[in-house]
């Protein structure tokens, strides 16, 4: 399936949501770790995730290609922590889209783990060496 298998139907409703930090940091981590756009099926649902950095797709893969919903604006700067959820806008294109909704966060979930666990990191991980003063040397004693 490429990004642009998935037809838009006409918006039927935008609203303010967020994103559980637990999904939002899976979801870029793996961006990290791929090229977008990222294909992440949720066989549960019969939807695909297509992920960029920018904005998620979730398209019916088997009813017509068609984009269920998209959800866009990520604001994680209006967070204090990574625990924290990740304020956006959801956009559904039918009615019916409400009812996946309710479903798609934990199917969504699952399909990063899923993703996650067949990605490696590209780089090796390494203990950096801290540079600049030492603790004692800002607290005199």
């Amino acid at each position: 399936m490429r990004d642009d298998e998935c037809r838009r139907p006409p918006l039927w409703e935008r609203r303010e949501g967020h994103v559980a930090s637990w999904i939002y940091n899976k979801a870029h981590l793996l961006l990290a770790r791929q090229p977008a756009p990222i294909f992440v099926p949720l066989r549960n649902v019969s939807l695909m995730a297509i992920l960029h950095p920018q904005e998620w797709v979730f398209c019916d893969y088997i009813g017509g290609r068609l984009t269920v919903s998209s959800w866009h604006d990520f604001r994680p700067q209006e967070r204090d922590s990574l625990e924290e959820p990740v304020n956006c806008l959801f956009d559904l294109y039918s009615p019916e889209a409400e009812i996946a909704l309710k479903r798609l966060p934990m199917e969504f979930a699952h399909g990063l783990e899923h993703a996650l666990a067949k990605t490696v990191p590209q780089t090796d991980a390494r203990i950096l060496p801290l540079t600049g003063s030492r603790p004692h040397d800002r607290y005199p004693s």
